[in-house]
């Protein structure tokens, strides 16, 4: 797995910059434990979508993808809000209400489908 990876290459960092080393526990990191700064990972991130066949996105919008695509799988509200880091699933459901509304017309047809 590519994260597998990438944790085996920042433990090898942090062994080679030892006593200098800042862990902050950090998925993405300078060699030496620091935060990369804002501009330069979205820097980044936009040339990484300029070389991808996909449709172009901010960095930002991957939250909202991530929210959007486990509600429509059909994982629970309280699940999706706890990985978001909402303090209360309100706040979740007002964000991706449209996602809730397509699931409960989804519920509907298959109530309909039961009954009949």
């Amino acid at each position: 797995m590519i994260l597998e990876s990438h944790r085996a290459v920042q433990a090898a960092e942090r062994i080679a910059v030892r006593p200098a080393y800042h862990d902050e526990d950090l998925i993405f990191a300078k060699a030496d434990g620091t935060p990369i700064s804002s501009w330069l990972f979205s820097s980044a991130f936009r040339n990484f979508m300029k070389r991808c066949p996909v449709r172009r996105i901010r960095f930002h919008d991957l939250r909202d993808t991530h929210a959007s695509l486990l509600a429509k799988a059909g994982v629970p509200i309280e699940v999706i809000s706890k990985r978001l880091g909402h303090s209360d699933i309100s706040i979740t459901y007002d964000r991706y209400i449209t996602v809730y509304r397509d699931r409960d017309a989804e519920a509907a047809e298959a109530f309909g489908k039961i009954v009949t």
